[in-house]
């Protein structure tokens, strides 16, 4: 994928709404809790401003209508932008696209660069609350190349970054939400990424290789895990 297309991508994920946050609901709330409930009086009669002629009464009610009047609209908007937009596949799965493209446009897509699994593997000690599996497959046409820590899901997660050919592949791992084991395969945006569960992690691959060679990464991954913990088993 060269440049032109990686970009596109980018604004793909852009346009999707992946990165838009919602204002908090508590805001109105929030700002009506600040006002005092009782401007100071001057005299028996009620206070007015100068500029406005507005009572104390004047501006909780005009703040009531201007706000909800700001909610509504911000409201309507979003569902406007809902409506145009198309429906995402899944917001993991955007997270995962959008990591993957940040890193392919970073000049530091890697945190940690090596070829020896003991190497990265250790790495991550200190930096996340669990400890992910780390594989070798360069004998399987896919070496390793190093490892860096991201942010999806929420949570801070493991990335280990392997090759083929010149095709990066992104193995995203964590553990698990405890929910039934999946293996999905996909295509996003011009990626072809994989999703699967077992022994209590999630992996998620992603890559712009072709979807047959993902399919062989995701299967030398499990073939080498099982491997390294059955190591007499033929």
């Amino acid at each position: 994928m060269d440049k032109k297309e990686t970009l596109s991508s980018l604004g793909s994920v852009l346009r999707d709404g992946s990165l838009y946050h919602r204002a908090p609901p508590h805001l109105r709330a929030r700002v009506l809790a600040e006002l005092p409930h009782e401007l100071p009086r001057e005299s028996p009669r009620r206070t007015f401003f100068a500029w406005g002629g507005f009572t104390t009464d004047g501006i909780r009610a005009w703040l009531n209508g201007g706000v909800t009047g700001i909610a509504v609209c911000a409201l309507a908007l979003s569902v406007a932008t809902l409506i145009q937009r198309p429906a995402p596949t899944g917001s993991l799965a955007q997270e995962i696209v959008s990591s993957h493209v940040r890193a392919l446009l970073s000049q530091h897509p890697i945190d940690v660069v090596s070829t020896d699994q003991h190497t990265v593997k250790p790495w991550f000690n200190g930096r996340l609350d669990y400890t992910p599996p780390v594989v070798d497959l360069a004998t399987q046409g896919f070496p390793l190349v190093g490892g860096r820590i991201d942010y999806v899901g929420h949570r801070t997660v493991a990335v280990l970054i392997y090759r083929y050919q010149k095709h990066p592949i992104d193995l995203y791992i964590f553990p698990d939400a405890g929910g039934a084991p999946a293996a999905t395969a996909r295509a996003s945006d011009g990626y072809a990424m994989a999703h699967w569960q077992r022994n209590g992690m999630t992996y998620w691959a992603i890559t712009d290789a072709q979807s047959t060679h993902l399919q062989a990464f995701e299967q030398a991954v499990q073939t080498e895990e099982d491997h390294e913990e059955n190591p007499l088993r033929e």
